[in-house]
């Protein structure tokens, strides 16, 4: 594993772990659920022993040192890559887990470098003002993406709320089954400490640039498309901002009155991670979540826009829907859009992941392209040929 992860800096393909790994489940593990579920765990779980990577990020960090440390977009690879079963099976939780929070990470990079490229708050000349602008336009398929993520997040919370509420009381067994039963990630997501912090830098950013497009005067059509994306929203970003920061708050005064040390508090996370399973000592922060403040943001969100809103690209839900949608379109993984039919397209050899073989070009979002040589997930290209069935690995 050591081995492996030294050739990353070096530029060397490394993927024959992974490859094995897989082999290894699919020869011995076929059919024997639970087994391959606890091989997944122990080899996640000494991977970062071995590392000493600490994947604890509820203190106040800075999204720049996250974003730097690239072993957090290596392990979060093999995890991924760990619960791949095809492409007609559903992705694991654990697998589920660390999809999403590679795909906020990607979304934060992409916002650090191309804002710190065409900044804002200055009178801009005409030409800057047209590379802020494409710039703007670029993030549209990640916003669109990551507001699906967030309604989609809510669906599953307001749902699972009102099943347990008519089922009786609430209790962690009940939640723990019922999330397991659904093979969905929202809790994990609300409280792994990594993906709160994604999603904080995110909505930030999401809040920065939607205020720049409401003041924008006289408006052109790149900012009435980007209002638009907001407006339809069923859930508003300041809404799943509180939803977040209440979470937060209950995790830290958990470990505050509970006097949970900075080693355990590490290995709570490092489970939640790996398993997609929220340990009982935080169920006070989930009865809270659930009982508080769910129950007093959800006269704010339109239930039936909600329910209707399409979650069928963002990759995480299980329901017919998604699935059809999966075996007709490919997603663009980098700008989160349908890649058209007849494209040239390279996938990613580990993941499977799909992007569109733009060609290099000048302009206003060569920053973008130079950000595309590797997969989100960090891994090589392979070039799709004769209709995306065969192709060679690229650099």
């Amino acid at each position: 594993m050591q081995f492996n992860m030294s050739c990353i800096g070096y530029a060397i393909y490394y993927d024959d772990l992974s490859a094995l790994m897989q082999n290894f489940q699919k020869q011995h593990l076929k059919n024997r659920l639970k087994e391959a579920q606890d091989f997944v765990h122990v080899f996640l779980s000494d991977m970062y022993r071995i590392l000493q990577l600490n994947v604890d990020y509820s203190g106040d960090i800075k999204i720049e040192n996250y974003l730097k440390n690239g072993l957090h977009q290596r392990t979060l690879s093999m995890q991924l890559s760990l619960g791949y079963q095809g492409e007609e099976q559903h992705r694991t939780l654990p697998s589920k887990i660390a999809f999403a929070i590679l795909q906020l990470r990607w979304a934060a990079l992409t916002f650090l470098v191309g804002l710190k490229q065409n900044p804002t708050g200055t009178v801009l000349s005409a030409e800057a003002e047209f590379s802020r602008t494409e710039t703007v336009r670029s993030f549209f398929g990640i916003i669109s993406w990551t507001l699906s993520l967030t309604s989609y997040i809510m669906d599953e919370l307001l749902t699972l709320l009102t099943e347990v509420e008519e089922d009786g009381p609430i209790s962690y067994d009940s939640i723990e089954a019922r999330i397991q039963a659904r093979n969905t990630p929202v809790l994990a997501l609300l409280f792994v400490s990594q993906s709160r912090l994604l999603f904080r830098y995110n909505l930030l950013r999401f809040r920065n640039i939607n205020g720049e497009a409401i003041q924008s005067r006289p408006p052109n059509p790149t900012w009435r498309e980007l209002r638009a994306l907001f407006t339809r929203s069923p859930v508003p970003t300041q809404l799943f901002e509180k939803v977040i920061a209440d979470v937060e708050t209950s995790i830290r005064g958990i470990y505050e009155s509970n006097q949970i040390s900075d080693a355990e508090r590490k290995d709570i996370e490092k489970k939640m991670l790996i398993s997609g399973s929220v340990p009982p000592q935080l169920w006070p922060a989930i009865e809270s979540l659930l009982t508080k403040t769910l129950k007093s943001v959800r006269g704010d969100i339109n239930r039936a826009a909600l329910y209707f809103h399409d979650i069928s690209r963002i990759g995480l839900s299980d329901d017919k829907a998604s699935d059809c949608w999966r075996k007709e379109h490919r997603l663009d993984i980098f700008r989160k859009i349908e890649v058209p039919t007849r494209a040239k397209v390279k996938r990613c050899t580990r993941c499977c992941s799909v992007m569109e073989d733009l060609a290099p070009q000048k302009g206003t979002t060569g920053w973008l392209v130079n950000l595309w040589r590797t997969c989100v997930c960090g891994n090589w290209w392979m070039e799709l040929e004769d209709g995306g069935k065969t192709g060679d690995a690229v650099r």
